[in-house]
């Protein structure tokens, strides 16, 4: 006689030859209560049902079963704040068992000691390879608001339609011809997420520079199309905030003729708004926005050499040229070229120049709030 598959596997769970505890355990009947192949028995009569995946202990689970999703898990900035306020607690000398009771009165939030103790030990941390969880936790900064200026402008924030293996599907960046301008987008960001300075690379295809990084949270603010209310904390938290980002944004989208006559181009004419009230509070006067060019209309590049046509209209401010010297001292052009041309023309209506400003040290001209 040939027994047929359910009563070898009845067998050899009675005998228990070579098969894991969770197969007798996940069994739940009687052996004998399980009917010959071909009794046509859709259920099992007699048979003790066995445990519901949620109910299943956690020693019955193979490492390639597929476990219940957690629940119940704490939004991510709280974590963090129990995070940092766990390592203080355990620096002021505080056994496992005080740092529970005193996160419960802070927060009313009572953590385990295998929790703190995973923490402390670097095995498990609520940042989870973000050096900036979220918005909420981004602070202001002159370097935020220049990589914010530069990101709306020509610089980039999307996310890949393929992910890479083993890179995030997120990307920040800045491709550029002028190589100062992407060496200081990339200073400014590694500032911002507090890492090593970001050297950019060369790429021969297109002749530019380019820096790039995987960061979700300036992803989620620097996204386009760009809703001001986002950044607008960020970028007005003081004056000199505002002039870090009129200097991005004019890095980006902003030139100077050999007259020193400043214009700045986008295709955003709510954004132009906003960025010329921006200068008003800078004492810097401008005209516009003024259309420039119509969508649909073709346009050449000289430096390519090759003809477009424009996806949208497309309009400029245009700074006055009594308001050159405040824009010189108070924003200035990270780009030499733009920067020596705006030189030339405040040396020729100056006798004694003030140097321009610079993210790095404080002008004397603006006050921070």
């Amino acid at each position: 006689m040939v027994m047929d598959g359910r009563w070898a596997v009845a067998s050899r769970v009675a005998s228990n030859e070579g098969l894991p505890k969770w197969v007798k355990y996940m069994a739940g009947v009687e052996i004998a209560s399980i009917p010959a192949f071909g009794d046509g028995a859709g259920v099992l009569e007699g048979a003790t049902p066995g445990p519901r995946c949620w109910e299943t202990p956690d020693h019955v689970w193979r490492s390639d079963d597929a476990r219940p999703r957690r629940e119940g898990y704490l939004p991510r900035e709280l974590r963090i704040k129990l995070y940092g306020d766990v390592v203080a607690l355990r620096r002021s000398g505080l056994t496992y068992g005080r740092i529970v009771e005193e996160v419960y009165r802070r927060y009313g939030v009572r953590i385990s000691k295998s929790s703190i103790s995973e923490w402390l030990r670097g095995v498990h941390s609520p940042y989870n390879g973000r050096r900036i969880p979220s918005l909420e936790l981004l602070k202001p900064s002159e370097e935020l608001a220049y990589v914010i200026g530069v990101a709306i402008g020509d610089g980039y924030a999307y996310r890949r339609r393929r992910t890479i293996k083993g890179y995030s599907d997120i990307v920040v960046g800045l491709k550029a011809r002028d190589r100062e301008f992407v060496e200081e987008f990339g200073r400014c960001l590694a500032k911002v997420l507090g890492r090593r300075p970001i050297r950019p690379r060369y790429m021969r295809s297109s002749g530019r520079y380019v820096v790039e990084v995987e960061s979700k949270t300036l992803y989620e603010l620097l996204r386009k199309p760009v809703d001001l209310g986002r950044p607008k904390p960020y970028v007005e938290h003081c004056e000199r905030c505002v002039a870090a980002f009129l200097r991005g944004f004019a890095d980006s989208e902003g030139s100077v003729d050999k007259n020193g006559n400043i214009t700045i181009y986008n295709t955003d004419l709510r954004l132009l708004t906003y960025v010329r009230e921006l200068l008003r509070r800078l004492n810097i006067e401008s005209t516009g926005p003024m259309l420039k060019a119509r969508r649909g209309t073709i346009f050449y590049d000289p430096r390519t050499g090759k003809k477009y046509t424009r996806n949208k209209d497309e309009y400029y401010i245009y700074i006055r040229a009594s308001s050159n010297i405040y824009f010189y001292r108070n924003v200035g052009f990270t780009i030499t070229r733009k920067q020596a041309r705006l030189e030339n023309y405040v040396k020729r209506n100056t006798s004694t120049p003030t140097p321009p400003p610079t993210i790095s040290q404080t002008s004397p001209h603006l006050s921070s709030n």
